[in-house]
């Protein structure tokens, strides 16, 4: 039984490590630091009217107030407890005998897959070249595949797969039969999210689910929401396998309002191109350390010896600081540590504990 193995457990760190759970700072999970759009706020501290009634069993008002900032039908759009739902949503539906997977990536996918029984292809994408293969190397792994997850921005990694790699992938797929899973749940963060999107290609190409989420961008994952776009056809299909009131009334309130307002996104994605290249200059000036480019709110870093994930995380959490520990991502080991974008201070409070702890090593 594989173990779901993610970051932002506060109420487990904070007990190991006898940490004030209000206290800590949590870089191990990629949630917008700007925290949610005030009207959020205001309707989570006014929503006892919102759990005392059935919430919308389908999302149909919700479907319908996305599909129209979509461009987008309302039955391209299938709405869940969190992206990561539809994951196993999907799995469920397909039942697919083999899954290629290109790795190092998201670990839910992997553990999906094996809880369905199906065979696992893990394709290593080349640390050289960014983490990105080649279209022909892509193409031949897919090859006797009936399902394939693509991550974008990756998640550890945070670069992108570009469309001209994307495209005649998901064309090579729809032709062969192979399904195709776009997981682009940090690609809102990206000014030039929509166009980057994969979603457009599902008004043709019926093996395709592209997932977005909602709780990182908005900064609710306590709420838990998250959506896919796939061709009505197969949008009707998934659906026969999703049980009714999946997302709740407070939940699907606090995904309309939140979209609403546009001053907020275009706020945390100019926040985030600010900072994170700030964030990473400042990392890549910590003897020992190696930050990989990112187009996402996250940067993954390369320990030099004698460090390790383990320590470093471990030594980090008992200031109080948490990490996400790589060590169980596929292609990584224990050389690889992911830290989100925050804000300037907390950030540099970072690079300092990280400065500190690597000149007591011996750098």
């Amino acid at each position: 039984m594989q173990r779901h193995q993610h970051g932002g457990n506060l109420t487990l760190m904070a007990a190991k490590y006898g940490l004030d759970p209000e206290k800590i700072i949590d870089f191990s999970v990629n949630v917008n630091p700007l925290g949610p759009p005030e009207g959020v706020k205001d309707l989570v501290e006014s929503g006892l009217r919102y759990i005392t009634v059935y919430p919308e069993p389908h999302c149909e008002i919700l479907k319908e107030d996305y599909a129209s900032r979509l461009g987008l039908e309302p039955e391209s759009l299938i709405f869940a407890n969190g992206a990561v739902e539809l994951i196993y949503l999907a799995m469920q539906a397909l039942r697919p005998r083999t899954v290629l997977i290109p790795g190092p990536t998201f670990r839910e996918y992997e553990i999906a897959a094996c809880a369905f029984q199906s065979r696992l292809k893990i394709l290593r994408l080349p640390q050289e070249k960014g983490f990105l293969p080649s279209l022909g190397s892509l193409l031949l792994a897919a090859q006797g595949a009936d399902l394939v997850f693509l991550c974008s921005p990756n998640n550890p990694t945070g670069n992108l797969f570009p469309r001209e790699l994307v495209k005649p992938f998901l064309d090579f797929c729809d032709t062969e039969g192979i399904f195709v899973i776009v997981d682009e749940s940090f690609l809102i963060f990206h000014n030039c999210w929509q166009e980057l999107s994969a979603a457009g290609d599902t008004a043709v190409n019926k093996n395709l689910l592209v997932l977005q989420s909602l709780t990182k961008f908005f900064a609710i994952p306590g709420l838990r929401v998250g959506y896919g776009v796939a061709h009505p056809e197969t949008v009707t299909f998934l659906s026969r396998f999703q049980p009714p009131w999946q997302v709740n009334g407070l939940a699907q309130a606090a995904a309309i309002d939140a979209v609403q307002d546009k001053e907020y996104a275009h706020r945390t994605r100019t926040f985030i191109e600010q900072e994170r290249p700030q964030f990473a200059e400042a990392l890549s000036a910590v003897p020992g350390i190696k930050v990989y480019p990112s187009e996402a709110p996250y940067l993954l870093l390369e320990l030099s010896e004698p460090l390790t994930a383990q320590l470093v995380a471990d030594r980090l959490a008992r200031k109080g600081i948490l990490v996400r520990d790589c060590s169980n991502f596929a292609y990584l080991g224990d050389k690889y540590i992911r830290v989100a974008v925050k804000d300037r201070e907390k950030n540099h409070l970072l690079v300092s504990e990280l400065t500190r702890l690597v000149k007591d090593q011996g750098f």
